[in-house]
């Protein structure tokens, strides 16, 4: 044992010297593995704080959401607590079930009024996730059959930014919405549920009308269910119960089954595809860095042909000297490793905001020991992979070697670089066409035309406390005033407000229109309230007809304004000027006065719906769509003269000072809410672009290493057939033949690894196909001309070999 570890300190100390001996040669080594090696390490934080990291809940592994599965699609099964209250009798023995409901509301805190996701929760909700408040209690039966519960939780979040983490705030008073709650407790800092939503900030108790049904709503309000499954219960018998328990709610004729999903795979299910496309990209990325460096040992082995041969006469056997290879192979991957560390938390920090906005448990993506354990062992790994082969190499030259002359074994070895390096562009080309499909996506994305203009708009939404205004109107008398305010703002060149702003819906009312003597059949509209001046702060276009004016009020003839894809869907294309409509499960009679152009509200890429504005100032307290467009919540656009993040601090100012009971939630503008609508496309575009310029770079270096080798290695070749008559040309011509031949291998190899890799990347593909032409042929082009323009220092090096000397040089 103790021999052995002397034999490791001599092989760690022996392998130092030989790389300060070539310091060029160890520090591009350490550079290319820390790029391989970081971008592996990014990547695994990633998906491990996304895919494989348990819920932070007790045996998170036994928790389910319900699907319902109806032969054609799988909906998560949200239920009215009659029915909820049928599945916990049903499965009382084999599983426990709790519910959540919620929304955004108003919280008066010491720091003011401030928007917050609310969660409403079973009284059994914590106890069922295993989670224990670490201040305070959580919910008591009772608190649960009351029309008004006074009991709070709140989040650690909010216990922080709100209460400044007062442990006095127990027993405190707070207002949320239109009722006062008594805080009693405050959840640990990692807990958050629902996980899949908004980070929820506090939760309250169910109220006993929610539960209740009633002649209006015979089932009452519904809720998201989560279920524990006992230990050694078989799932499909709960699913059963479930089913049979579910089967009286379901329509009548309605095909519906109940399945059971782990709450994790849940949460996850959207970007498992957009991550799996990401790990291989990074798979292809390290797979190059291990075949660059893999090369680079190759061409070591070579240069230290005599040194091997020396320990190899002394009696070093082939075990000693592959030791002593892969020793050396493992000080580069532990040196690179420390730089990818470092590059992996640089490439996390800068993709840092798109990942929260893009993925679930967000939060959760930060290094950490399972990350530390995971590098420690890609070290390993990595050194296995480019140092074997090499090692081996070296032990089986050290038995053939020689002194002085060029060993038999170097044709093989230059052959195993070329094949090297054939992968390497094989590799390339596939990641390259992969990065070139997603850059063409993003240009198609940000060439939509969006029917609206994007510059100059700052954007933000407004929350109104529903007791504040109770039988007032609120448009007349919460809205307006601020929205005058603004406008009146030096620097704000207009303001408008709407329900539901382009690209930013955190409410949407999607309700029925109703058929008239000119609609074929009933259908849906999204429905939005809006003032006069949206449609100039927007520069959105009117078809025909006008938009609504000054004159439009409560008292005045009710109108509204259509989109073109509602003209089209419900009209044909014809006229719809002067239309009558009806809206609303209760209906209002309106009248269409206006059509607009379509404007792209939910997502760039999809297609627009039909859209239906009122006026705001005619949605009055008795309107039946009063409560749903203006009750609470509205969105105000401002329209500025000067840079719109200059503008922040004056327009919050001035909301306060028209409305200080108003909560006002984050400004963005315009151009920050097309590109966070771009999501998925975005995030696997700058990802997978990032990873297919740091193979281009790796490979292009690669190749200007090997053939500066090769040129080495020929250089008495060179030298006889100048001697014998070659121009600086011919031997110019023969490296940069050797190039193609090379490049031409990899580019056929690795135009059909894109093929077939880049059907991974057909859903986050827009105006482009997987087997783009353009795409597939500018791609190798691209690393064909880098890849000669590489080859020509090495040419130009050769050309100017001396005959004479080079005959010499053996």
């Amino acid at each position: 044992m103790v021999d052995a570890a002397r034999r490791l300190w001599d092989d760690v100390r022996y392998a130092a010297r030989q790389f300060r001996r070539a310091p060029g040669y160890a520090v591009f080594t350490v550079l290319v593995l820390a790029l391989g090696i970081g971008t592996v390490t990014a990547m695994f934080t990633i998906s491990y704080g996304v895919l494989l990291r348990p819920l932070p809940f007790a045996a998170d592994r036994q928790l389910y959401g319900p699907l319902e599965q109806d032969g054609k699609n799988d909906d998560y099964l949200t239920a009215a607590f009659p029915e909820i209250r049928q599945w916990q009798q049903a499965t009382a023995g084999s599983a426990d079930i709790a519910f959540t409901g919620g929304g955004l509301n108003i919280v008066d805190t010491p720091a003011g009024a401030v928007l917050v996701s609310e969660v409403t929760a079973s009284e059994n909700l914590f106890s069922l996730l295993g989670v224990s408040p670490m201040l305070g209690r959580d919910f008591l039966p009772t608190e649960q059959e009351t029309d008004h519960p006074d009991a709070v939780v709140l989040s650690y979040a909010m216990w922080q930014r709100s209460f400044a983490g007062d442990r006095g705030v127990l027993g405190k008073t707070v207002h949320i919405g239109d009722m006062g709650y008594t805080v009693v407790g405050v959840m640990p800092r990692e807990f958050e549920y629902p996980v899949y939503d908004d980070r929820p900030e506090v939760w309250v108790p169910m109220l006993r009308s929610a539960m209740t049904p009633s002649a209006k709503d015979p089932y009452g309000a519904y809720f998201a269910p989560i279920v524990r499954v006992h230990g050694g219960v078989p799932l499909n018998r709960i699913e059963a119960q479930i089913a049979n328990a579910h089967a009286p709610f379901v329509e009548h004729g309605k095909q519906s089954r109940v399945h059971l999903v782990r709450k994790h795979d849940l949460m996850v299910h959207d970007v498992q595809p957009a991550l799996f496309a990401l790990e291989i990209a990074v798979g292809v990325v390290w797979l190059i860095a291990c075949c660059n460096v893999a090369g680079l040992l190759l061409a070591r082995v070579a240069a230290r042909r005599t040194e091997i041969a020396v320990r190899s006469a002394l009696g070093a056997g082939r075990r000693r000297i592959v030791a002593q290879f892969l020793t050396e192979s493992l000080l580069l991957s532990a040196a690179g490793a420390v730089g990818g560390l470092a590059l992996a938390a640089t490439m996390l920090r800068t993709f840092q905001h798109m990942l929260g906005k893009m993925l679930p448990m967000a939060p959760n993506i930060h290094l950490n020991w399972a990350v530390f354990l995971s590098l420690l062992v890609l070290t390993l790994l990595t050194a296995l992979a480019f140092g074997t082969f090499p090692a081996l190499v070296a032990a089986w030259a050290g038995t053939q070697a020689g002194f002085g002359r060029k060993q038999a074994g170097d044709r093989g070895q230059s052959r195993a670089r070329a094949v090297l390096l054939v992968g390497e562009v094989a590799l390339s080309i596939a990641l390259l066409s992969g990065a070139g499909l997603m850059m063409r996506t993003m240009y198609a994305l940000r060439h939509v035309p969006l029917g609206f203009r994007t510059d100059h708009l700052l954007l933000t939404s407004l929350t109104a406390s529903s007791s504040e205004y109770t039988g007032r109107n609120i448009g007349a008398l919460g809205w307006r005033p601020v929205l005058d305010a603004v406008r009146q703002m030096p620097g704000v060149e207009s303001a408008a407000m709407s329900t539901v702003m382009p690209l930013e819906h955190p409410v949407e009312l999607l309700t029925v229109v109703y058929k008239t003597d000119w609609m074929q059949a009933d259908d849906m509209a999204a429905v939005r309230a809006a003032s006069p001046e949206l449609m100039d702060v927007l520069g959105v276009r009117m078809r025909s007809g006008r938009f609504f004016g000054e004159n439009d009020t409560a008292s005045s003839l009710p109108v509204v304004v259509v989109n073109r894809t509602f003209v089209i869907r419900y009209l044909g294309g014809g006229d719809a000027l002067g239309k009558p409509i009806r809206i609303g499960r209760t209906p209002w009679a309106a009248t269409i006065v206006g059509v607009i152009d379509d404007v792209h509200q939910d997502d760039v890429a999809a297609a627009s719906q039909p859209e239906v504005y009122v006026c705001m100032a005619q949605v009055a307290p008795e309107n039946p769509l009063y409560r749903a467009l203006l009750g609470r919540y509205m969105q105000l656009a401002v329209r500025t003269e000067i840079a719109p993040g200059a503008m922040v601090p004056e327009v919050r100012r001035k909301i306060a000072e028209a409305n200080a009971r108003l909560a006002i939630g984050d400004f963005t503008t315009m151009e920050a809410a097309v590109e966070d609508s771009l999501g998925a496309q975005r995030l696997a575009a700058e990802v997978v672009g990032v990873f297919g310029g740091l193979a281009l770079l790796i490979t292009v270096v690669g190749l200007y290493g090997l053939l500066s080798y090769l040129v080495e290695q020929r250089t008495q070749e060179i030298g006889i057939r100048m001697a014998l008559g070659a121009d600086r040309s011919a031997v110019v011509g023969m490296v940069m033949r050797q190039t193609l031949m090379l490049m031409g291998a990899g580019v056929v190899i690795g135009l059909g690894m894109a093929l077939w890799s880049n059907r991974l990347l057909h859903g986050f593909l827009y105006g482009v196909s997987a087997t783009d032409p353009w795409t597939m042929g500018l791609a190798p082009l691209g690393l064909v001309i880098c890849g000669l323009l590489a080859a020509v220092v090495p040419a130009r090096r050769a050309a100017g070999v001396n005959p004479v000397e080079a005959l010499r040089a053996e």
